[in-house]
């Protein structure tokens, strides 16, 4: 039996950190002495983990810009929605999609950024499964409605035609039940309450490090699904309201930049990012972390050229549209959603990150021991010369 500790859900919103000189010194060199302080509220959709720990890394570069962040972690990706939606929150890390109006009408909010790439999540099946076939009379455990794990959920199954149902387990459909957080949904597989959990991805180190009866060696524990990489399945959404004021939106450029800053850290220095993670997560498997250090990169989890100022097949007009297309996929919609739909500012707009990247400069990627040919591949492809690149070192050795 694999044992879990769980997350304390609401964490200190202080946390001793000391930064690295070039983070410190990028803050001092772009905030004028005597800046006045200004408060920024952030809310997120569920308690801390290694998705957004280094969210916590960005909060202490914006604290020496004169710029404190009060940080709110919801239990559902709705709540923090609706926090926003009531102005409780400026800003809020969106994983219901709310930001996209899939509720019938749109909020008046905006997708400003972003560093997630690709999916984040996965389905895990239980009990020997290993086609999505077999899940038919069996139980899906996922976030629930309004969530990115049920839109998941929802299009893996659609595009298999595997009917699914809300109600309860039938012997002609998979059962969609409503779930915990992640690490309440690992107990159900285990204990056989649900046959496949759909959970964030840094999960998988878990079910891989038990024992010898996990997924690398034949079970009995399987990937049945993995997010697709075309589609937006998370960003940073404010409110239109708080835009409008041009000093506010100075504050979003300032947050974005400290965002990618803190990714560019963690990619360039893997063991530092592990030691910073277990001090802001200690009841997180420290296995855990060091599985994220590596895999978060190389899947673009932890990706540090923003979201909406790329190129080729991860151009915002094309992923825009493939995003659509996955909601209409899912069953979510039944008609393309137009990036102009809402005003003022559109569903998704790119230049609040823009602005953001201008502000910090190119990145050369480091050589890592995750960069491989795909990994240099993709990068070439999507990365605008202007946002840096592939280091020649990479590119001759892969």
């Amino acid at each position: 039996m694999i044992h879990f500790m769980s997350i304390t859900r609401f964490l200190p919103l202080f946390f001793a950190i000391v930064m690295t000189i070039s983070l410190v010194a990028y803050a001092a060199s772009t905030v004028p002495t005597g800046t006045p302080t200004v408060s920024l509220r952030l809310g997120y959709p569920d308690s801390l983990d290694e998705s957004d720990v280094m969210d916590l890394y960005a909060v202490q570069v914006l604290k020496s810009e004169g710029i404190n962040v009060q940080s709110t972690y919801y239990d559902a990706p709705p709540l923090a929605f609706e926090a926003l939606v009531a102005g409780q929150q400026d800003i809020v890390y969106d994983e219901s999609d709310g930001s996209y109006g899939l509720s019938g009408v749109h909020a008046n909010t905006t997708c400003i950024g972003g560093y997630m790439l690709s999916g984040t999540f996965l389905a895990i099946a239980g009990d020997d499964i290993t086609n999505p076939s077999q899940m038919i009379g069996k139980t899906s455990e996922d976030f629930g409605p309004g969530t990115a794990m049920r839109y998941l959920n929802e299009y893996w199954f659609r595009q298999l035609g595997i009917q699914t149902n809300l109600n309860g387990p039938n012997n002609n459909s998979v059962f969609l039940k409503n779930g915990g957080e992640n690490y309440e949904r690992v107990h159900d597989l285990e204990t056989g309450a649900a046959q496949e959990i759909v959970v964030d991805d840094f999960i998988l180190a878990d079910i891989d490090s038990s024992s010898i009866n996990n997924t690398a060696h034949g079970g009995p524990f399987h990937v049945l699904f993995t997010s697709p990489d075309n589609y937006y399945d998370t960003c940073y959404v404010a409110r239109d309201g708080w835009l409008t004021n041009p000093a506010n939106q100075v504050v979003a450029e300032k947050f974005l930049a400290a965002l990618y800053e803190a990714q560019r850290w963690a990619i360039s220095y893997p063991q530092q990012y592990i030691q910073f993670a277990e001090q802001q997560l200690p009841s997180t498997p420290v296995n855990e972390i060091q599985f994220a250090s590596s895999y978060y990169p190389q899947h673009y989890t932890y990706w540090p050229y923003g979201l909406y100022n790329l190129q080729g097949n991860q151009s915002l007009a094309i992923k825009f549209n493939d995003t659509s297309q996955f909601y209409e996929e899912a069953g979510v919609i039944t008609s393309p959603i137009q990036n102009d739909s809402a005003q003022p500012y559109g569903v998704i707009n790119k230049y609040f990150e823009l602005k953001a990247l201008q502000m910090i400069g190119p990145f050369t990627y480091p050589d890592q021991s995750w960069v491989d040919p795909t990994v240099v591949g993709d990068i070439q492809s999507w990365v605008p010369s202007w946002e840096g690149g592939i280091s020649t070192s990479d590119i001759t050795t892969t």
